[in-house]
């Protein structure tokens, strides 16, 4: 959905796509604790924070002569689609390569947080701004329905992440197919490559040895 409104925060005019992020990322996070207890959900809000870091840094090298004519710039402005891929990728890799102990289940609390953060984001967007109704009660349903899902099935080992992933990219595609931006816009982008990534941490997880009863 694209941003149509804006709205006034403590004195700061901030647009509504914010609002629905924070949003996103509060359920995300919520809905990893319950299901997954804190040290998963502290590796998934790590990664939303260095997503975010990096998306905004990464309009240094986006649009250097802005940033370099006015530093300034980095606190308004970020990297786009490019900035925000990047620190989607800069975070799994973190969350690949740490040393630190994994908890069990980690990769299906991880596309848990995906899809929760995605379908938060999804609904606010469509209720703070306008569209046609078919497209915001469409996009307010299936991912509304599409969450319950992965919440309620999230522990169910009989369902690979794998499936998961595929399954949320399919969904995904559907609603952006009814949607103004389609398939051009960040969010879908971010879920297929953040899909395929957490397919990757869970194929790597499943390749080392389990030991303590957490993988490292």
């Amino acid at each position: 959905m694209p941003v149509t409104d804006y709205f006034l925060l403590w004195k700061v005019t901030v647009p509504s796509s914010w609002i629905a992020a924070i949003f996103g990322f509060i359920l995300a996070w919520l809905a990893v604790k319950m299901k997954f207890g804190k040290p998963v959900a502290d590796i998934v809000v790590d990664a939303i924070f260095t997503t975010i870091i990096v998306w905004k840094l990464s309009v240094i090298v986006t649009d250097f002569e802005t940033v370099r004519r006015a530093p300034m710039a980095i606190l308004y402005f970020n990297g786009g689609m490019f900035g925000f891929l990047a620190g989607i990728l800069i975070a799994a890799l973190f969350i690949l390569f740490s040393r630190k102990p994994k908890p069990p289940k980690v990769s299906q609390g991880i596309m848990l947080g995906i899809i929760s953060a995605q379908a938060g984001y999804q609904v606010m967007m469509a209720l703070l701004n306008d569209g046609t109704l078919v497209t915001k009660v469409t996009t307010i349903i299936l991912f509304a329905v599409i969450a319950a899902l992965a919440f309620i099935h999230a522990e169910d080992e009989s369902v690979p992440v794998i499936y998961t992933a595929g399954l949320f990219v399919a969904a995904h595609a559907f609603i952006a197919a009814l949607q103004p931006a389609g398939f051009t816009g960040i969010p879908f982008a971010a879920t297929v490559v953040s899909s395929i990534l957490v397919v990757i941490i869970a194929w790597r997880f499943t390749q080392v040895k389990v030991t303590d009863g957490g993988i490292r």
